[in-house]
């Protein structure tokens, strides 16, 4: 598997929010910030760290990239193309990749609600950043965001949009 060991400054950008999605980016040291557009800056979503992975959803999904990611210090990481991941992947059982693709997908869902939900609700969770892929990052407040979004669906005889 071709894997690329690449260095950042911090400001660096690995990738912008839209583009076209051809690898994904394993951190091996540093800070990752995820940001969204908003207007002609950014804001911060989600913050990774070491051994945590970067584009991993665009592998399964292959959408565009649902964010920016910044160099937030001074970042090192392994580039791993979805081109030799492909190599990998079609081995993996046709009902595994459908699964794989169900978790991608209702991750970024997940992601939009909750951004919804704080444009609409004032306090903590105006400010809570989205649930972030890797585990040991998820923000509590995001937790609660995605709580609140089930909530409105039930009991009203629709879905939460």
């Amino acid at each position: 598997m071709a894997a690329t060991q690449r260095f950042f400054r911090s400001g660096q950008i690995l990738f912008r929010e839209g583009d076209a999605s051809k690898s994904l980016f394993i951190i091996k040291k540093g800070t990752v910030s995820i940001r969204k557009a908003k207007g002609n800056s950014y804001v911060e979503i989600a913050k990774l760290y070491t051994n945590e992975v970067i584009g991993e959803m665009t592998f399964f999904d292959r959408l565009p990239r649902s964010a920016s990611a910044f160099a937030a210090t001074e970042l090192e990481v392994m580039e791993i193309t979805f081109e030799s991941l492909d190599q990998i992947y079609s081995q993996v059982p046709e009902y595994l990749k459908t699964i794989m693709a169900a978790l991608a997908d209702r991750l970024r869902k997940a992601n939009e609600m909750i951004r919804k939900i704080q444009k609409t609700m004032p306090g903590e969770l105006a400010n809570a950043a989205p649930v972030a892929a890797g585990p040991k990052h998820v923000q509590t407040a995001s937790a609660a965001a995605l709580g609140a979004a089930n909530s409105m669906g039930s009991g009203s005889g629709g879905k939460a949009a």
